[in-house]
């Protein structure tokens, strides 16, 4: 018997999918390649409504509508992390990100969040106008260990350490073919679902979805000697994100490169951090992310009956994956909102789970 949904990747949006169909009474599993807790401990641990920039970007390509749904979409997601992780630190997000500093533009950014539902307001900085909103800071490792953990109680199976080979569609479902990564085991397995959730991209759906090659981001933690109590968004050539650690520390994200620059883009937000912040105990790392279109993460059905996908920065980012599980799982289970919801017999069998469960 075929599963109701099964899907490849335990990314911060695999999980959440995952848990929150799981939830509703479907058979959900989640096939992943790593080990337990990698796929999903990825990204900066920053949720927030949305960033300026990429606020505006949207506006401009493709209208409020766009970005009405992008901001509503973040906040439902930043409340559902607040309740599964009471861990999550909320602080202020002062957001500097728009270029120039643009007084009327910051104020339109600062509207688009009013009317979402969000609390902003304009302040002005010492290099023009920003939007003050609030951001939740957690530990992405820690954070990844509870999403896994909820989802399983919810009742999806997640399996690590397995590498789906290839995939064939055949009467209404989708066949999933993997093999076990331990050198031992040999003997390929199969499982099917009547729907695939792509996170990973390795599909035909999912490659197709994707936009570009990877870009890469440098990545700094280190000691400062003045404590960090909030999250800052910078127009910086060389800086992104700046924000604090569980440690007293900080996280500094540069800007995205390519991975032939990535080496001297490290070396760059070292040298920053340092004439900065006077930072001590500087680690640095590197950090790939896919390619997002102008802040909107990739994600939706695919042409292939039974394919979804969610590629862009919602592979494991918190923000985006978090969003963009939360848009999948009204694509997938509700039939009202959907033609490609799942079909009646998975809607019947979820709703006498439900209703099992209540009992």
């Amino acid at each position: 018997m075929a599963h109701d949904v099964v899907v490849l990747g335990a990314t911060i949006a695999g999980l959440t999918l995952a848990r929150r169909l799981a939830r509703r009474g479907f058979d959900v599993v989640v096939i992943d390649p790593n080990v337990e807790g990698r796929s999903a401990a990825v990204g900066h641990g920053v949720a927030a409504i949305g960033h300026a920039s990429t606020v505006a970007t949207m506006d401009h390509a493709y209208g409020p509508g766009v970005v009405q749904e992008h901001l509503v979409r973040n906040l439902a997601g930043m409340a559902a992390i607040r309740k599964l992780h009471p861990e999550a630190t909320e602080v202020p997000l002062y957001d500097s990100s728009l270029p120039g500093g643009s007084s009327r533009e910051t104020r339109e950014v600062a509207r688009r969040f009013q009317e979402a539902g969000g609390v902003a307001e304009v302040v002005n900085g010492p290099d023009g106008a920003l939007v003050r909103t609030t951001a939740l800071v957690l530990d992405p490792v820690a954070y990844a260990a509870t999403l896994r953990a909820a989802a399983v109680k919810a009742g999806a199976q997640v399996v690590h350490g397995t590498t789906v080979t290839h995939l064939t569609r055949n009467e209404g479902a989708t066949r999933i073919y993997f093999r076990s990564n331990l050198a031992w085991a040999r003997e390929p397995g199969m499982i099917s679902g009547h729907a695939v959730v792509d996170t990973l991209g390795v599909s035909p759906w999912g490659r197709a979805a994707r936009i570009g090659p990877a870009q890469w981001v440098p990545v700094i933690n280190c000691r400062v000697p003045d404590p960090v109590a909030d999250v800052t968004l910078r127009d910086s050539a060389t800086a992104w994100m700046v924000r604090p650690t569980s440690d007293d520390g900080i996280l500094v994200l540069g800007r995205k490169t390519t991975l032939s620059g990535i080496d001297g883009a490290v070396d760059e937000l070292s040298a920053w951090v340092l004439d900065e912040f006077g930072a001590t105990d500087i680690v640095p790392g590197r950090l790939a992310i896919d390619p997002s279109d102008h802040g909107r993460p990739v994600v939706g059905a695919s042409a292939i009956p039974g394919g979804f996908y969610a590629r862009g920065n919602g592979r494991g980012e918190l923000m985006n994956g978090t969003a963009s599980a939360h848009y999948l799982a009204g694509l997938i289970a509700d039939p009202r909102s959907s033609g490609t919801a799942l079909p009646p017999t998975s809607q019947l069998r979820a709703f006498g789970m439900r209703r099992l469960r209540r009992r």
